[in-house]
C-alpha cells in the first residue's frame, strides 16, 4: 500500500488517499476515526504508534462534485494501468503517446492519449498507428470519476482491504 491511508468521508464515501503522516496528524487531532491500522509502526520518543490504513472523518465534509477526471499525463498512465497500449509492456520508463500526433491535429485529451513504452513510442513516431504497422490493444477513453477512483484504489493495493471491510 506504500504508506497510504484511505480517507473516507463521514458518510463512508471515498475521499481519497493520504500519506501516513497526514493520516497520523488527523488521528492525533481526533478528526478521524481509524477503521483499520496498517502494519507500519511509527516510533516516537517515548512510545510507538501504528499508522492507520483506513480512516473515516468524524464529520461529513461536503465535497464539490467534479463531472470529469482532469486530464494529465499521470491520469492517462493510471487509466491504462501503467502498461503500453501497443505491446502491453510495463517496462520503465512509461510515456504518453498521442494516437493522432499533435503535428497532425491530434488533441491533448483522454480520447487521443495512451500509455506507451519508449520502444513503441519511438517506433510509431509522428505517424498514425496503422501507418507504423501497430495496433492499439484498447481504445483510449474518458474515465468517469467512479471508474477512475476504482482504478486508483486497485493500483494502490487498497481495493482488497476495502472489500475485506465491506466498503466496496
Amino acid at each position: 500500500m506504500n504508506g497510504s491511508c484511505v480517507l473516507l468521508n463521514g458518510d463512508y464515501s471515498f475521499l481519497g488517499l493520504v500519506d501516513w503522516k497526514k493520516a497520523m496528524g488527523l488521528m492525533f487531532t481526533e478528526k478521524v476515526r481509524v477503521l483499520k491500522f496498517s502494519d507500519r509502526v511509527i516510533q516516537g520518543v517515548s512510545r510507538s504508534f501504528r499508522a492507520p490504513a483506513v480512516a473515516v472523518l468524524v464529520k461529513v465534509v461536503r465535497s464539490v462534485y467534479r463531472g470529469r477526471v482532469p486530464f494529465s499525463r499521470r491520469n492517462v498512465l493510471a487509466r491504462d494501468r501503467f502498461a503500453c497500449a501497443y505491446c502491453g509492456s510495463r517496462a520503465k520508463p512509461i510515456t504518453m503517446d498521442h494516437v493522432i500526433p499533435r503535428s497532425r491535429g491530434g488533441k491533448n485529451d483522454f480520447d487521443n492519449c495512451v500509455a506507451c513504452c519508449r520502444a513503441c513510442n519511438h517506433k510509431k513516431g509522428a505517424r498514425l498507428p496503422r501507418e507504423a504497422g501497430m495496433a492499439l490493444r484498447h481504445r483510449p477513453w474518458q474515465p468517469t470519476i467512479a471508474e477512475f477512483i476504482q482504478i486508483r484504489l486497485r493500483h494502490s493495493g487498497v481495493y482488497a482491504l476495502l472489500v475485506e471491510l465491506g466498503l466496496m
